[in-house]
């Protein structure tokens, strides 16, 4: 009996110290974004404003069907903060690019935000894929453009570049990465 009420003892000590558990992490300081109308003609000279565009194209499978009513989830991470952001697609057969041609859904994420001056880690979390974060130095009264290009092809974890890097492949393979432009320039390849 002894045994038993020491065991219960130990147990509760263990949950009580993990209630208790104080995280020692630094604070995150907010990025303090503001999402501001695409259209916005007026540029504050005390912040900067960051139009960000992504887009994917997705296609319809037997076993899983996608309609242009289907959601597609977008997370712009800023300094950690989260912007969400689900979107409506819509059907289409011809694209600009080589690797989206074909019959699929098509979904665009386009925001423009207003951000203080500093450097920003910037990452995008799709539901196919991550991109790793990287950090831009942004000054007031400037308009920057964050373009995230969709690299399709399956998903290698861990190996070198083959010969078919670069190689153009399919939208029907999925989401691998994202190229980043910034301000038409590449940023990250």
């Amino acid at each position: 009996m002894k045994k038993i009420i020491l065991l219960i003892t130990v147990i509760l000590a263990g949950f009580t110290g993990c209630y208790k558990n104080i995280p020692l992490e630094v604070p995150v300081i907010q990025a303090g974004l503001k999402v501001v109308p695409l259209d916005e003609s007026v540029l504050s000279q005390e912040e900067g404003d960051i139009i960000v565009t992504a887009h994917v194209k997705k296609g319809s499978y037997v076993l899983s069907p996608r309609t242009d009513e289907d959601r597609y989830t977008f997370i712009l991470l800023i300094n950690d903060k989260e912007l969400i952001e689900s979107v409506k697609g819509n059907e289409a057969t011809e694209s600009d690019m080589h690797e989206e041609e074909g019959e699929g859904i098509h979904y665009t994420f386009k925001k423009r935000l207003r951000l203080k001056p500093g450097e920003y880690s910037i990452s995008l979390k799709t539901e196919d894929v991550k991109t790793p974060p990287f950090n831009i130095q942004l000054t007031g009264g400037k308009l920057y453009t964050l373009r995230f290009e969709p690299v399709y092809g399956p998903v290698k974890i861990g190996t070198k570049k083959s010969f078919q890097h670069g190689v153009s492949h399919s939208f029907w393979q999925g989401v691998r990465d994202f190229n980043v432009y910034l301000n038409d320039v590449i940023f990250k390849e």
